[in-house]
């Protein structure tokens, strides 16, 4: 199946709310239009118009795009239809594309500061996405406007197939509720311990404190695995210890369904002759090994780079679609590019901003990139 008959199927499945009698532009030709611009880096519905007249002739050879749509078609469209089988839409096409089972599923929210200014929501947006360790966002939910992300991070836990992967979450996830979630559905769960949680917290990292593991015979107490890293003028190294007795906690373990590892990640790093270190400490339910441990942290920190992009390359934060559908339909978007992107650029040094400007300036650099990921 070609990439065209891919997004065709997918996008082909999406309601199209409105009066047929007046459409004279198919929706899958015009999400298939968006799409195509977003790889190229544009997220400007003007732009995105801009993009079609010029690329008209590539357009009808390679996608079957007849007509190009105006701005107030594309607003229009954007308000219209439903985030959520856009999103499962755009979900099929990169599994579809986009080979691999994912091992690690990252939660974590964003705001999009511009939806400040929408005068029908309370506060900015924040959008919680679910982002594979293949780079592809599984889902996402819209916390509410009276709400935080603890309940839409549980909300995306039911929605998900999680079955033999592991969960990763920032601080603001070490919820109990929130791990036995994960067990119920089938998952694993590997969670840094927050504040909130009194005496438990206090207790793990007394037992990861400089000064009794001086004392301590670390042989004994723990396992141990180390990275060091040298590169952009700075030296990182990071060692990571995991209690090899969690029987120590035996008070906390009923209340933590799973838990399984207690352990703790020291970073340390040296720059420009200055020293700088950190601790944190972390809850796991997988029984895994140091090394398999400090993996599963370090890999959290793709969803981080995935909204580093969303900000600084597609400039969402100034996005200024005026309506919730529309800011969160072109979010949705913009990561589907950021996952094609990312998977063409395995063990290439090229940046996701100088791929995408290859491709808005080059159409077979565009084709090519559609078709590495398809073949991958």
């Amino acid at each position: 199946m070609t990439n065209n008959q891919i997004f065709n199927m997918y996008f082909g499945v999406i309601d199209d709310v409105r009066c047929q009698a007046d459409v004279t532009h198919p929706l899958k030709s015009i999400l298939k239009l968006v799409m195509l611009a977003v790889l190229s880096g544009i997220d400007e519905l003007d732009k995105i118009v801009d993009y079609g007249k010029n690329k008209k002739d590539f357009l009808l050879k390679e996608f079957d795009i007849e007509k190009i749509p105006s701005k107030s078609t594309l607003t229009r469209v954007f308000a219209l239809i439903s985030p959520y089988w856009l999103g499962l839409s755009i979900v099929g096409i990169l599994k579809s594309i986009i080979k691999g089972e994912p091992e690690q599923i990252m939660l974590d929210g964003k705001a999009i500061r511009s939806t400040d200014a929408i005068q029908t929501i309370e506060k900015m947006m924040n959008i919680v996405t679910a982002y594979t360790d293949t780079s592809i966002s599984l889902g996402q939910v819209v916390v509410d406007d009276k709400s935080n992300e603890i309940p839409a991070v549980r909300e995306l836990i039911d929605m998900l197939d999680i079955k033999g992967t592991v969960l990763s979450m920032d601080a603001m996830h070490c919820q109990k509720e929130t791990v036995e979630k994960i067990i119920n559905n089938g998952g694993d769960y590997v969670v840094q311990l927050k504040k909130n949680q009194g005496n438990f917290y206090e207790d793990v990292y007394a037992m990861f404190d400089d000064a009794y593991m001086d004392e301590a015979d670390k042989d004994c107490e723990y396992e141990i695995y180390k990275t060091i890293e040298k590169g952009h003028g700075r030296i990182e190294k990071r060692t990571c210890y995991v209690l090899n007795n969690v029987e120590y906690f035996i008070d906390y373990l009923t209340d933590w369904k799973g838990l399984s590892k207690i352990f703790a990640v020291k970073r340390e790093i040296l720059k420009n002759e200055q020293k700088s270190e950190e601790i944190s400490c972390y809850l796991s339910s997988k029984n895994a090994s140091a090394e398999e441990l400090l993996s599963y942290t370090r890999v959290h920190w793709q969803i981080e780079s995935m909204h580093h992009i969303l900000d600084v390359t597609y400039d969402e934060d100034r996005c200024k679609l005026s309506s919730v559908k529309a800011q969160e339909n072109m979010n949705i978007f913009r990561k589907m590019g950021i996952s094609f992107h990312k998977n063409y650029l395995k063990n290439k040094k090229q940046t996701v901003k100088s791929n995408m400007f290859n491709c808005l300036l080059n159409d077979r650099k565009l084709l090519e990139l559609l078709q590495v990921c398809h073949n991958s």
